[in-house]
């Protein structure tokens, strides 16, 4: 074995228990250079890089890192402390809902939701006049009293208002979304 190579020692196989190890850190460009000169035979040699902080072992072939680097630990903590410990939703009025996302140890997220509306037309109608204040030019699906599709033509007045013309009157709902 030559002298640069840094080997565990004494490790009883029964209890899995390390007795004495010997670890001498080196440099990214020093392991390099050690693996250059290793073989299959050399099968589990462990180092530290002080150049990436994190161990690595010669796996016969090649260097694996047993160990994360800062910078991966870094990504694991933004991880945990972005999950989500709670969802409240909270009604603004009868079309908005306010949602927040809690997280562990970060800023939650707070999202306004628009609802939907869903409108009653409870006498027989031709054109259907409806206001949903949903600030937006959403879809629309319209059924009859018996629950039947029936298409129309949607004519946006506004953001919060539209007609629905249909060549027959009759009532049913219409679902804004």
């Amino acid at each position: 074995m030559a002298d640069n190579k840094l080997y565990l020692h004494n490790i009883d196989l029964t209890t899995n228990e390390l007795l004495n190890a010997r670890m001498q850190p080196v440099t990214t460009a020093e392991r390099n250079a050690y693996g250059s000169s290793y073989n299959s035979g050399d099968k589990g040699i462990l180092v530290y890089d002080i150049t990436l902080e994190a161990f690595f072992v010669w796996d016969g072939n090649q260097w694996d890192p047993v160990s994360l680097t800062p910078a991966q630990l870094a990504q694991l903590q933004a991880a945990y402390d972005n999950i989500i410990t709670g969802i409240t939703v909270n009604p603004i009025n009868p079309e908005q809902a306010m949602i927040t996302l809690s997280k562990l140890n970060a800023i939650p997220i707070t999202y306004t939701y628009e609802r939907a509306y869903i409108h009653d037309q409870l006498a027989p109608a031709a054109i259907w006049n409806v206001v949903h204040n949903l600030n937006k030019y959403p879809a629309v699906s319209v059924v009859d009293s018996a629950y039947e599709e029936v298409i129309g033509e949607v004519v946006y007045i506004d953001a919060n208002n539209l007609q629905v013309k249909f060549t027959a009157p009759f009532s049913g709902q219409a679902y804004i979304n």
